[in-house]
């Protein structure tokens, strides 16, 4: 059995693991779309008429990891 403790810091490090990856994939998300746009304004340029390109929505919250309660120095509590 592991100490729930433990298993506790072990989901907040898995958490901060994919804050980290979601803020990657947003920013090679903006790159990819940045690239797109800049090859839609040189078809721009060649045709006449041109739909306008749309705007990026907010950004998703990133999860929030909440402090681990105080322990009481209670070890008898595991968790399976």
């Amino acid at each position: 059995m592991k100490n729930i403790q433990d298993v506790l810091h072990e989901k907040e490090a898995e958490i901060e693991k994919l804050n980290r990856e979601i803020k990657l994939l947003r920013v090679a998300a903006r790159m990819l779309e940045d690239d797109s746009q800049s090859q839609s304004t040189r078809a721009v340029a060649a045709t006449p008429h041109h739909a306008d390109v749309a705007a990026v929505g907010p950004e998703e919250p990133v999860l929030e990891v909440l402090p681990a309660a105080p322990s009481n120095g209670d070890v008898s509590k595991r968790w399976p």
